[in-house]
């Protein structure tokens, strides 16, 4: 068993809900699963019970939430005194795509913060800007680190570290010739009109199966989820979404399909390779862990209740 299961334990205990762990995560629902059941496997039992979806401890279960919540403190402790001593030369500014907020990447500035906590020399900034933007300042060195949307692909002259993979679907609306498609191919879109976050080589993977294909898709740049949305449902244009499988038979006006033959929607960390700040993946390192693993749920830094109140 390892420190990540055991904060994906404590997170899906808390929320009780496996779509609203795996967006705290930032992992898939499937994933969560998978280290639930490797969990249950390795000691000997389950660990939730699971009655008509609703989740609920098993004794098992609470065992464990109390007897790991030591272990978790004990090492975001260690983790604090490990960092507390790193500086860099400046601020670490952070430009944020907006095409991740609010749903893909929830709370994310306020985990960042918390997260900062743990580097008392560090100062950050956090600006929010479109997902090209973000990509070109990075790469111009005004920015120091970008969390971006991508396709799983590393753009030339940059450090890439993935956050979380999701397959790709065609969000479209109710009236929409595809609308009863249970999954599709990018070459069914031939003809359409489809709403991606940018033009740049964050999406590289796309515009070369395009080319090599030669479909008919005509892009068009949409920068937010609900910018995206309204496009769908109102101008009957295609959106690229994450793939969730619906959980409930409530009617939509919009829906998402599975594009089987598509590159995976991502959150990355970039930061460019050549020249960049001194010791800078001494910061990055440990925080693209935290993002990944969920420590950031609940406070990096666990301050005592007399020092909160003072």
């Amino acid at each position: 068993m390892t420190i990540q299961q055991l904060h994906i334990f404590r997170v899906l205990a808390s929320e009780m809900n496996y779509s609203k762990a795996s967006e705290k995560l930032f992992m898939t629902r499937q994933a969560v699963k998978q280290n639930i059941t490797s969990m249950e496997a390795e000691l000997g039992g389950a660990l939730f019970d699971n009655f008509k979806n609703h989740l609920s401890l098993t004794m098992k279960g609470q065992l464990l939430l109390r007897e790991s919540a030591a272990v978790t403190e004990s090492f975001d402790k260690m983790m604090k005194s490990m960092y507390s001593d790193l500086s860099l030369e400046g601020p670490v500014s952070i430009g944020i795509s907006v095409s991740l907020l609010p749903g893909y990447l929830p709370a994310l500035h306020e985990k960042l913060m918390n997260f900062n906590q743990a580097f008392p020399n560090v100062h950050i900034s956090l600006l929010d800007m479109e997902n090209d933007e973000v990509v070109r300042r990075v790469q111009s060195g005004e920015l120091s680190i970008g969390i971006i949307m991508d396709l799983g692909n590393t753009i030339e002259g940059f450090n890439r570290y993935e956050l979380i993979a999701c397959k790709l679907a065609a969000m479209v609306e109710s009236h929409h010739r595809l609308w009863d498609a249970e999954e599709l191919t990018l070459g069914q879109l031939s003809g359409e009109t489809i709403q991606i976050p940018g033009m740049s080589d964050a999406f590289l993977p796309l515009f070369e199966i395009i080319k090599k294909e030669q479909l008919d898709i005509k892009i068009e740049v949409s920068h937010h989820y609900y910018q995206v949305y309204y496009k769908v449902r109102d101008n009957g244009i295609i959106g690229l979404n994450r793939y969730f499988p619906p959980e409930n038979d409530t009617p939509d006006s919009t829906r998402d399909i599975l594009l089987k033959d598509a590159p995976p929607l991502c959150a990355s960390v970039i930061t460019k390779k050549e020249p960049g700040i001194p010791k800078l993946a001494s910061y990055v390192n440990p925080l693209v862990n935290a993002l990944r693993t969920g420590y950031m749920n609940e406070p990096f830094v666990r301050e005592s209740p007399e020092k909160t109140q003072s």
